[in-house]
């Protein structure tokens, strides 16, 4: 296998509309996308996907597996991979999100895609799977069951247990991530009803938790969320109690100083799905990229313009159908701009939709998505190279 600077120097050639804006590791311009395969097959892995081809057909082509050796029972839709620059390394951290024994994330590092370890938290019980993991601050946060483990980053992409923390009432968590000043943990959990809560964590001196919460009591779950550059506001996806009320709701909170969230405006869109699963900014924060089902179950990707003073999403009346009829997670292609593209885990592939920067409007490219080569891959979880700025 060759190592990621060999195959990061190699000329790719982009299409038009999905530009290469910022550097990626060996100090070059090609882009990437990491997808976590939790699947049925029995073995957790990640596979690298580089964005290639030519302007008039762009492409994904796998070329690397992550391989972990940690044995899977199931999947699960929660973010299961990070990636972080810590000094001159690149970190991979995939996790496993069922509930083989034993629970454990598998680190990697970029150049040479190689396995640093899997890492095991000895302070929660060993059927409490590791479900989901964020990034920030010099940390990675990882759910197990009702807790929190916060893992200090070291040198070389090692993990040392932090802190763990039990929530004050257990939830099985659906979705996490950090802000980017790394002062704030933000996570959404569903009741057994299906009721959404959201909580917030200040992150303190050696990745300690302090609980706030729970928010948003009326929401429907399980539901994502992204949190804008200057850390002042995030924006959930709150699904629909159907048939009572059936429309596509985004709620926005503002994120305090102290860690706590403030406000619910809510954003109610009748001309978008009621099951809205997630949302991503464009880099320039002009869109926002949501996916979600309607009640026939077809899949869709929307586009809605943003601002931020004061907070307003309106519908650009722009929707792309996935060709796989599935759509759970986003990320951008580019680090500026509208985004270039976006990444979509897509049925057992990765898909790639080009972004019209005018509009925001997507368009699925030829042949996509773009397969893992693996029948039983199941990509809910994806994250791009290089990352958005925030």
């Amino acid at each position: 296998m060759k190592s990621l600077p060999q195959l990061i120097s190699a000329a790719v050639l982009i299409a038009a509309g999905i530009a290469m804006l910022a550097p990626s590791p060996g100090a070059s311009s090609e882009h990437f996308v990491i997808v976590n395969n939790n699947d049925s097959s029995g073995n957790n892995y990640g596979t690298v996907l580089q964005l290639g081809g030519t302007r008039q057909n762009p492409v994904l082509s796998n070329i690397a597996s992550l391989s972990t050796g940690v044995a899977v029972s199931g999947v699960a839709n929660v973010p299961q991979v990070q990636v972080v620059r810590v000094g001159g390394d690149v970190c991979v951290f995939l996790a496993d999100a069922t509930s083989n024994i034993p629970n454990e994330i598998s680190s990697f590092k970029f150049p040479g895609m190689t396995l640093v370890g899997n890492y095991s938290n000895s302070n929660v019980p060993d059927d409490d799977s590791t479900q989901a993991i964020a990034a920030g601050g010099g940390y990675l946060f990882a759910t197990y069951g009702s807790a929190i483990a916060s893992w200090a980053i070291g040198s070389e992409c090692t993990l040392t247990v932090a802190q763990t923390y039990s929530m004050t009432t257990p939830r099985p968590v659906a979705y996490m991530a950090v802000t980017p000043d790394g002062k704030t943990l933000i996570l959404t959990a569903a009741k057994p009803s299906g009721l959404l809560h959201a909580y917030s964590f200040s992150i303190g001196t050696g990745g300690t938790l302090a609980e706030h919460g729970p928010y948003l009591p009326d929401g429907y779950g399980p539901s994502s969320f992204d949190i804008t550059a200057d850390g002042k506001w995030v924006y959930f996806a709150v699904g629909a109690d159907c048939p009572i009320s059936c429309e596509g709701t985004i709620v926005a909170m503002s994120i305090n100083s102290d860690g706590t969230l403030s406000g619910g405006q809510r954003f109610i869109f009748g001309s978008l799905a009621p099951y809205l699963v997630s949302l991503r900014f464009s880099p320039n924060e002009q869109y926002l990229f949501v996916d979600g089902f309607t009640t026939t179950f077809q899949a869709q990707v929307y586009t809605l313009n943003f601002t931020e003073n004061p907070p307003d999403l309106t519908y650009t009346g722009c929707t792309t159908n996935p060709s796989q009829n599935s759509a759970v997670a986003l990320a951008t292609v580019s680090t500026t701009g509208a985004g270039g593209g976006l990444y979509v885990a897509e049925g057992d592939g990765v898909g790639l939709f080009t972004i019209d920067p005018s509009t925001g409007c997507t368009t699925e490219v030829p042949n996509s998505p773009f397969s893992l080569s693996d029948p039983n891959a199941a990509p809910v979880s994806l994250v791009a190279w290089p990352p958005r700025p925030f």
